[in-house]
């Protein structure tokens, strides 16, 4: 019956009560309020009677701003049954849910949530209709805050909040509890509190005269850890702060939580046993000129440090340290100092302290003592360039002064020294370890002195004495330089293993073979001062001993004044450069000398220089030359041979050419077995190499063949093997005139040849090119492969630009195209040659 009563009221009654509230609530707003439909309902908030609003919008007070400042997909007013029968509606309970709250404050500082005023002339007696709140809810809320004028946002989302709100006189009373969600706190650029579930439990009085908010003992609880904050904030006209903050049940992982991804990224997956504290007071005016005075203590008593992913732990840790922004509130007078730390990692003992001063120009006192276990070490704190590392290591340090100063190179109050002990280390960048480390690394100053250092890089091993020049300034400021100035000693450096890639390597091209790719990448921050000496060195065939002299790296370009290696059977002296600051582009520039170098060792040692027509089993002799060239290499090390530019001064003395094919050939000369080993005592020439040809100016070889003991030989041999040689062989040596006056060849008849082809099909002719130019006869549509083709010296600027430019000289009138730049003895005089309808076969 009291329920029909009730129902039949809220029926005839419901456009009144709806009218009041409305008359009411317009006495509270300063902003206009849109609400799509407003009815009167018995069961949406039963037992009580509910005022329903659907869609709701909220305006806010900016003026021009389109930003509303809430808005709810219901909203529910609640008043208690009995109010119907007496009619005084009294406001008890306000939920909301299924919402948005857009709280905005402009770069002046004006909010958007100045909303509601105060009528302090009616008495809430007096009116058939007012608000006496004793609860409210709320629930799937989402919350923003923005402060354009302290460049600071807020993110959340309440889940479920239940709060109660009592006004007496001036002073408004709220209490609150509640989960909410925080998306994040962003400060600036730096987001705090990102993604974190919290409980909130809070007390707040709130005086309306004073403008001050009272926060009574209240609590944010964040997982296991409890945050507590008490203290006053004054908002009017600006924001002043006196709270104290405490944390309890924290530990580091709590700790790290809160702070942004900049400081905490390193950090955040360590977690923490044992007691770890802070406390602290934040007081003072807080707005975008001023900032509020902080004063932190904070530390941890035999607590234990460890990270779940590499099974380390740091344990028996104590730590007192403080924070404070000092005098100034700022970062200038701002000071961390860390005091008594003390613990141990793997059973072995570290201690230290640090003070840092001054964020913003920060000088720092540091003290560190460690007996370190690499292993250990290197698990519990990983360097992203290091892989894995073993052995033991002591290590002392003391820095004192500006990190400017430190980054400039002025560390003169820095000190220290690193023992190494059987250390291995796995470097990510390369696939040979550095192991069995040994030695002493003194720091002083800036420059860190290296001391008996040894160890292994893969199978090459070294020994170092000498100094790290610039080194602190290299670790703490980018694209510094640090000179390495050192002596080298090594019993082997095996190049096959430090220039080989330290990924797979990739298929080999057509003409390399597997497992052959290399590179050579040098850091634009290094450079090199270095005194080699290195018993064997190896590379492919290659077995060197005694290498000696001096390497310097300046800007990505390596340089040696002078090298010197026994190689191959004999000696040879390098001076030159390597200029790799276009990786894909390897310049090699060297003049190099070797001195009674076997040919067969040198041929097997280079593999035949890529070719099969001449090889290590058809040579014999000693090799005295000097070498100079230009060679490009691409990013693996292979020769760009359309680059290649050199000049060979060769002498061979003692030379064998044996089981030559080509020489088969020319059995009407001589017999077979003369032939297949031919000896010659000493022969002079100079070789130019240049466009993938080998430029073979013309050249005397005195053999043992006595019906050949002297021949002429000149003319090209391509990179892809086709050949273009040009032979003159006395027919009668016995026969022969002496040289002339002006020291050219004896005369008489002789038979030129000509070899032209590949390694597999080659042909050797009469040529008859060459003997119409001989005896000035006018040659007949001699094609272009008739004589040797000069190197294009207009190509490039190079070796043979040098060398080989055009000069003028005049017209001889013999028809001679031979290059003019080539040297060669005058034109003989016409020998003998087959006359019309004769002709040699072969």
């Amino acid at each position: 019956m009291t329920l029909g009563s009730v129902a039949a009221a809220v029926w005839w009654g419901q456009e009144r009560i709806i009218g009041l509230f409305v008359q009411q609530a317009n006495h509270y707003l300063r902003t206009p309020v849109r609400v799509g439909k407003i009815e009167l309902s018995l069961f949406d908030q039963f037992p009580r009677v509910a005022i329903t609003m659907h869609r709701v919008v909220v305006t806010g007070s900016l003026p021009h701003d389109t930003t509303a400042l809430a808005r709810a997909r219901r909203l529910y007013f609640a008043f208690d049954a009995w109010d119907l029968l007496v009619r005084r509606y009294r406001v008890r309970a306000v939920t909301l849910t299924d919402g948005q709250v857009a709280v905005r404050l402009n770069a002046q500082g004006q909010p958007n949530y100045d909303v509601l005023q105060i009528d302090t002339t009616a008495s809430a007696t007096d009116e058939p209709f007012a608000f006496d709140l004793e609860g409210i809810q709320l629930g799937r809320i989402g919350v923003t805050y923005v402060d354009a004028s302290r460049q600071q946002q807020f993110a959340g989302h309440t889940r479920q909040m239940r709060a109660t709100l009592s006004v007496k006189g001036e002073e408004v009373t709220v209490r609150a509890q509640g989960e909410t969600h925080v998306q994040a706190l962003r400060v600036v650029d730096d987001a705090y509190f990102q993604e974190k579930d919290l409980t909130l439990t809070t007390h707040l009085r709130i005086n309306r005269q004073t403008q001050e908010i009272a926060v009574l003992p209240s609590e944010i609880q964040i997982g296991p850890a409890t945050y507590g904050v008490a203290g006053t904030i004054g908002y009017y006209p600006t924001t002043r702060l006196d709270l104290r903050l405490e944390g309890r049940q924290t530990d580091v992982q709590s700790l790290l939580a809160l702070l942004p991804p900049r400081l905490n990224h390193r950090l955040a997956g360590y977690r923490s046993r044992g007691e770890v504290y802070f406390r602290g007071t934040v007081r003072g005016e807080f707005s975008t000129k001023v900032n509020p005075r902080l004063d932190f203590q904070f530390g941890c008593r035999n607590a234990a440090f460890y990270h779940p992913k590499y099974q380390q732990e740091v344990e028996h840790v104590f730590l007192t340290g403080t924070f404070t922004n000092g005098a100034a509130h700022s970062v200038r007078t701002a000071v961390l100092d860390l005091r008594n730390v003390r613990g141990q990692l793997g059973g072995r003992p570290f201690s230290g302290s640090l003070r840092y001063t001054d964020f913003q120009e920060p000088t720092v006192q540091l003290q560190l003592a460690a007996d370190l276990d690499m292993a250990r070490a290197t698990r519990f704190f990983p360097v992203a360039a290091v892989r894995g590392a073993t052995g033991t290591a002591q290590l002392s340090l003391q820095v004192a002064g500006p990190v400017a100063q430190l980054r400039a190179g002025h560390a003169t109050n820095a000190r220290g020294e690193l023992t190494l002990r059987d250390v291995a280390v796995q470097l990510r960048a390369y696939s040979q370890p550095l192991r069995r480390l040994n030695g002493r690394l003194e720091l002083r100053g800036n420059n860190v002195a290296m001391q008996a250092l040894t160890g292994y890089l893969g199978r090459s091993d070294f020994r170092v004495n000498g100094t790290l020049k610039n080194a602190v300034s290299w670790l703490l400021t980018p694209r510094q330089t640090l000179l390495v100035q050192a002596q080298v000693n090594s019993s082997l450096w095996d190049f096959d293993e430090l220039l080989r890639l330290p990924t797979a390597a990739p298929t080999p091209r057509r003409g390399h073979r597997a497992g052959g790719e290399y590179a050579l990448e040098l850091p634009a921050t290094l450079a090199l001062d270095v005194q080699t000496n290195v018993r064997h060195l190896r590379f492919r065939r290659l077995r060197g001993r005694e290498l000696h002299g001096t390497v310097r790296l300046r800007n990505q370009i390596v340089s040696s004044p002078a090298l010197s290696v026994r190689a191959a059977g004999g000696r040879a002296s390098i001076r030159g450069i390597v200029d790799v600051r276009r990786p894909n582009l390897v310049k090699v520039s060297t003049t190099a000398t070797c001195t009674q170098v076997p040919l067969d060792s040198l041929f097997y040692v280079f593999e035949d220089f890529g070719q099969r027509f001449i090889t290590a089993r058809h040579l014999r002799g000693q090799l005295t030359a000097q070498i100079e060239s230009d060679v490009y290499l691409n990013g693996a090390l292979y020769p760009l041979t359309d680059r290649l530019e050199a000049e060979v001064k060769a002498t061979v003395r003692n030379g064998e050419l044996n089981n030559f094919a080509p020489l088969q050939k020319l059995s009407m000369v001589a017999n077979r077995e003369q032939l297949r080993h031919l000896r010659f005592a000493e022969l002079k020439n100079s070789l130019y190499v240049q466009s993938r040809t080998v430029y073979i100016p013309e050249m005397d070889i005195r053999s043992n063949v006595r019906t050949a003991s002297l021949i002429q030989v000149t003319g090209t041999h391509t990179f892809d093997q086709q050949m273009d040689y040009h032979l003159s062989i006395p027919l009668l040596p016995g026969l022969l005139r002496r040289p002339d006056a002006a020291g050219g060849m004896p005369t008489g008849p002789r038979l030129l040849l000509a070899v032209r082809g590949n390694e597999q099909d080659f042909t050797v002719r009469y040529d008859r090119a060459r003997a119409q130019l001989v005896t000035g006869a006018r040659p007949e549509a001699a094609s272009p492969a008739a004589t040797p083709t000069t190197p294009r010296s207009t190509t490039r600027p190079g070796i043979l630009g040098r060398i080989l430019q055009p000069t003028a000289r005049p017209s001889t009138g013999g028809g001679d195209t031979r290059p003019a730049t080539i040297p060669r003895k005058p034109t003989p005089k016409p020998a003998a040659q087959p006359q019309p309808g004769e002709y040699f076969e072969f």
